[in-house]
Order: C-alpha cells, then structure tokens, then sequence
C-alpha cells in the first residue's frame, strides 16, 4: 500500500514529506506518492492520521535527462556549471547518501573543529567565492536532490539506478561522484579498532561526532591521539590543541607529511607543532587499542626500535588515507589508477557516463617527466575543475581536453601554505625564505634541465601564490648553481621576471 498527501497546503514545497517519511511525487499534493520506506511512521505528529489515506501503491520510474550520482563538492559544482548554462527545471538530479545538499568538505578539518564553519555557512560554492547553493538554491533551479538516498545498484547498460528501498531512476546522462571513503583500521583487523571513541573525519556528521566527543574529552581530562601525519593528521591535530586538548601524533613516517615535505621545510612545522604542545611520535605502528566498557582508553603501538609501547587516550582519529567508491561500478567500467577511468572529457569508457572528483583517473601530464599516466587527485580543486569539465562536456560545450596542475593547500594554526607541481625524490630542492622564524618560506624542486616542476609557499600572498604556479605551469628553467636564493618576495619577484 503507498500513500496519498492529504495536506493539501499551497505553502508546502517540499520533496520530502517530514510527516510521513515519504518523497513526494513533483505535483507534491493529492497524488499518489512515489514510494514508502521500510520505516513508514504515523505518529511524527499530532493529526499524522488525518494527513493521509491509504491507496494502491506502484513504483514508478523516474527519468532525469542529467543524474549526479554523489553529493560531495563535486555535484555542487557541476550543478552550478549545468544552470550557468541554461539547464532548464526538472533536467537534473543529484543523489547522494548524505542528509545534506554539498557543502565545502575541506572545512571539516578547519574552520568545523574551530566552531567557525556551519552549515548552512559553507555549502558550495562559497569555496571560490560563489553564490551560497542552500538546499533553497536547487529547488529554485529545478533541481531535484535526493538526499539521505543510497544506490543499491547502478546498471550502466540500461541506464538505471536503483535506489535501496527499491525506488528505480532513468537518465540520458549519468556524472559519477561517489568519492572516497576514509581507510578504517578495522580493515587490517587491527584489535580494538571497533571501540567507541576512535573517529574518521569525512562528512559532516563525523565532524559532529568529533566535536561532541572533544568537548566530552576536555570536560574529563582526557588525552587525544592522532593516527597518521599527512593532511588530515596535521589539521585535526590543530583543531584538536586548539580546542585545548594534550594530543599526540602517532606516525610510522620520519617527518610529518613526508610524501611532499622535505626535512627542512618538516622541522618548521614540527617546531610549531611541538611549540603549540603537540608530541609527535616519529617511526611508529599502531598494533591494537584497549578500551574499556566499549570505550578506547589507550593506544597500543611499537616505536621506531620495535618496542612495545602503550599511550593512554580518550579520544583517537584516523588519517591514514582513502579509498574510491568504485564497487557499484566494478565489470562495468574500466579502472586506472585504482578509479575509474576517464578521458580528457572526464567520458568513461561507456557512452553516456562520465566521473568526477576523488573517483576519476583522469589522464594527467607530468611536468617533472612530460610522460602522460593516468592518476587520480583527492583534492577539492580537482573536484571543482573535473565537475565544471564533464557537465560542459555533456552540454555540448566542447571544452578543451582537462588540463589539470596538481596543487595542494593546508591550514594549521597561524600558517598557510601551498604547493603546485611535484614534488619528485631524484629532483633538486633549493629552499629559501625565513624558516627560522616561519614566515615567508619555501622550497622550489628543480628537473631536469633545471626545469621547475614543483612549487610550495608558507605565507606568502595570494599574487604570490599565483607567480609560483604560473612559473612551475610554463617549466622555467633555472640554474640550480649561482641562483640567488634569498627571501621569498625575493624568489618571487625573479620568478616572475622569469615569465
């Protein structure tokens, strides 16, 4: 049996009917309802009963000329692109598992932790200084967002998706933009790693879990671990000491974010780090977690010597990486790069179906090698730039091929940096700037041919930022001997005397 509203209130714009859990069909009034949920509830309030009426229940399938399949930054972006080019009302759904419209994902280890950022603050696109796409911002475009709604199966060949409660959706166009989902220690049966208390950072919802257990963990005295010291490990570590916890960083690495940082440019973080009362245990594998009542109280690990150790904590986060969702599409399209494999189009390797953001292995020219490999970047840039790509490509737009420059960014304390390139093992590294005081620094990664391949800048203005990746964009070749390198607005203004 389904449903009819019954309400009947010309005020009510809603997809999603709050007081009978159900999504409403597009005439929103009086009509047969699409589908039931598994937990269909009567008594969300008072006169539930009298607002509506048993009828005969069908699934229906619905077609989108467009479907977005994920609801990261990615869909939002792409969602902007599709209306700034005339996307008429009713083309375009966006389906995704979370129970909000996209917002800014990177400030879910920033601004979130620091009480500064939330929603509605930080939906898309405000990270590139947009308008602000609220959930009011679709339903005024005529964009239907499906949210709180999981895919079960995606049939690529019959162009259909079927959603976990059964509901089926058509389209002429698919945008894949599942994502990733963060590494779970869990998966490598690391003992304890199931105990309450031990947290990933993803979605908005983890981010409240965090703050709620800071507050918690604060409130007690407790102690705080962060497993892993790349991006995610370094931020949260901040949010955390600045919401006044004793955190401890746990790393098998021997410097923070080693995969980019050179020694040199590691020791200026890890002076500020170790300043602000952070330790840092350098060399380390986590081997298990004890608990107690179901709550982790301390973290098991061996240090660089191989020694057993024990840290006591009340509260741990994991960052040791993510992984693509790629499963629904597995035997349907091709793979690279452990994602899914698009072309300069961000087309896959069906007609009709293409990938964005985290998921995509897009074919990317090295700057260090100028060898064209398929790759994927988890950043938020390549979210923004992959979404805007694919959706002018399905409009006929026909950008020219994806020309992407890798590029990084992160906020810890009082510093911000950025980096442009890559950052190869075998490059030569000229540092420059003041790092003794943490101010204007930086690092440039020489080819070769002394062609510059990579770029980072610790604070430096926006201008500035913009000459180191105009420089390292145009390869200038540089002397590795006799270059006069002094402070960074001094190694600024010769790069761009360069261009």
């Amino acid at each position: 049996m389904g449903v009819t509203c019954k309400i009947g209130s010309p005020t009510c714009d809603r997809q999603w009917c709050t007081v009978a859990r159900l999504r409403l069909s597009p005439q929103k009034h009086n009509v047969p309802i699409f589908r039931q949920t598994r937990h269909f509830r009567r008594d969300c309030c008072p006169k539930a009963r009298e607002l509506y009426v048993e009828a005969p229940f069908s699934i229906a399938m619905t077609t989108y000329k467009i479907i977005i399949l994920g609801g990261g930054n990615a869909s939002g972006y792409a969602a902007r692109t599709f209306v700034e080019n005339g996307l008429k009302a009713g083309e375009l759904a966006i389906v995704t598992e979370e129970p909000y419209c996209a917002y800014e994902r990177p400030a879910l280890s920033k601004g979130y932790l620091l009480g500064a950022a939330r929603l509605p603050g930080f939906h898309t696109c405000v990270g590139v200084g947009g308008e602000r796409q609220a959930p009011e911002w679709y339903t005024e475009k005529g964009i239907t967002y499906l949210t709180s709604s999981r895919v079960a199966k995606a049939d690529l060949a019959n162009k259909a998706l079927t959603l976990e409660d059964g509901e089926a959706l058509s389209y002429e166009q698919l945008i894949i933009a599942t994502g990733a989902r963060p590494v779970k220690l869990t998966e490598f049966g690391v003992p304890g790693a199931d105990l309450g208390g031990i947290h990933y950072l993803r979605d908005v919802r983890d981010a409240d879990d965090l703050v709620a257990a800071m507050a918690a963990a604060k409130e007690a005295g407790g102690k705080a671990a962060v497993v892993g010291g790349g991006y995610i490990g370094m931020e949260v570590a901040a949010g955390l000491a600045a919401n006044g916890l004793a955190v401890t960083i746990v790393f098998p690495e021997d410097r923070l974010l080693s995969r980019l940082l050179t020694p040199q440019l590691a020791a200026v973080y890890e002076r500020l780090y170790d300043a602000k009362g952070v330790k840092m245990i350098k060399g380390a594998k986590v081997t298990g977690f004890d608990g107690a009542d179901g709550k982790v109280a301390s973290l098991k690990y061996t240090d660089a010597s191989g020694t057993p150790q024990q840290l006591d904590s009340s509260l741990v986060v994991v960052g040791v990486g993510a992984r693509p969702n790629v499963e629904l599409f597995l035997g349907q399209l091709e793979m690279a790069a452990g994602g899914i494999k698009v072309d300069g189009q961000m087309a896959t390797s069906v007609p009709g179906v293409y990938a964005i953001g985290d998921v995509a292995a897009f074919p990317l020219t090295s700057v260090a090698t100028g060898q064209v490999a398929h790759v994927r970047q988890e950043h938020v840039t390549h979210c923004r730039t992959s979404a805007a790509q694919a959706a002018k490509a399905i409009l006929g737009l026909s950008p020219p091929s994806y020309d992407y420059l890798p590029y990084f960014y992160s906020r810890v304390f009082a510093l911000s940096w950025v980096f442009y390139g890559e950052a190869p093992s075998d490059a030569t590294t000229l540092h420059f700037g003041d790092t003794d005081e943490a101010k204007c620094f930086g690092c440039l990664w020489l080819g070769a041919g002394g062609k510059l391949v990579g770029a980072f800048l610790e604070g430096g203005s926006a201008d500035d930022a913009a000459v180191l990746k105009a420089a390292v964009a145009a390869r200038l070749a540089l002397p590795a001997e006799g270059l006069e390198v002094g402070s960074g607005s001094a190694v600024v203004a010769h790069l761009k005397s360069k261009l």
